[in-house]
């Protein structure tokens, strides 16, 4: 089965949520350069965003312990049907984005949980932090900004995390201008090899797109250490610029987590009220917004 998703953002609601992201005291954050003049942002073309689920997951996650960690993995290792996406062909003419994550980057619909494919907990689509990335991007450029997201759960969970790799091959190329990983919240189980996991994960990204820029984001939810040096580890090998998520954590308690009972549209065209306690977990609105920031306060633009 076959599954493009094409996000329709609106870039000036996209500045306005990035505007709110405050840190733990409640204080506005300062704004990344991201104004254009109007006239600009309504000539320029939206951005194109595609999410991908790309292989299944074969085995649940026991519901045995009590663990935020635990809970966390038994929703997003749920069996799923696999879903494909035609690669997307290396194009000069295009900004090509690729965004690597789990559930708050991208999660398939999944009944009475979930009722879209982007960011979980985002109210809509054009919410969640990878469209405000990359609706921020079209607004920076003459070219046409096309996004790729892609479901990066596989690897966390995997026992042999290189083995997986090559399904993420056909998405990367010499066109690829910037890839953001989001990722850790799911690693429970199989950390000995976390060093040597996130060194090759870079230099699988590194080798398929040279001319990339990188950045690697810290932890949203549930820091750990062992996980936490093993990215800035990698980053520090390779060169890659690696994004602080403290300013979203300090303000997650009282700014950025998603009550139980948030309302959130879905792709079917209804409201649906989120119920699931381990769903509510993940970021609201304006925490897709503090993390679009942080993203955006680290991206290089090409002049």
């Amino acid at each position: 089965m076959k599954r493009k998703i094409y996000g329709m953002l609106l870039v000036f609601g996209m500045l306005t949520l990035l505007a709110g992201c405050q840190d733990a005291t409640g204080a506005k954050r300062a704004e990344a350069p991201v104004k254009q003049e109007e006239a600009k942002r309504e000539a320029d073309p939206q951005p194109e965003v595609r999410s991908s689920f790309i292989t299944e997951q074969d085995e649940e996650a026991e519901q045995t312990q009590p663990s935020p960690e635990t809970e966390q993995a038994v929703l997003e290792t749920e069996t799923q049907q696999p879903e494909e996406t035609e690669a997307i062909a290396p194009s000069v003419e295009t900004f090509d984005y690729v965004a690597l994550g789990n559930s708050i980057t991208c999660n398939e619909a999944q009944d009475g949980l979930w009722w879209g494919s982007w960011g979980m907990a985002a109210s809509s689509q054009e919410k969640d932090y990878v469209h405000l990335v990359s609706a921020w991007l079209s607004g920076q450029m003459e070219k046409q900004v096309s996004t790729t997201v892609l479901d990066l759960k596989k690897w966390e969970v995997a026992q042999q995390r290189d083995a997986v790799l090559e399904d993420y091959r056909e998405y990367f190329g010499a066109h690829t201008d910037l890839v953001t990983i989001q990722t850790g919240e799911n690693i429970t189980e199989f950390r000995e090899t976390l060093g040597m996991d996130y060194l090759n994960l870079v230099a699988y990204i590194k080798e398929l797109a040279p001319d990339a820029q990188i950045l690697m984001l810290g932890q949203a939810l549930w820091p750990s250490e062992d996980i936490e040096a093993a990215k800035q580890t990698a980053c520090q090998y390779y060169g890659v610029s690696f994004v602080d998520m403290t300013a979203f954590l300090e303000g997650y308690e009282a700014f950025y987590k998603s009550p139980v009972g948030t309302v959130v549209s879905g792709a079917d065209g209804a409201e649906h009220a989120i119920e699931n306690e381990v769903v509510a977990a993940h970021p609201n609105d304006e925490g897709m917004a503090c993390i679009a920031q942080q993203i955006i306060n680290r991206i290089s633009i090409p002049r």
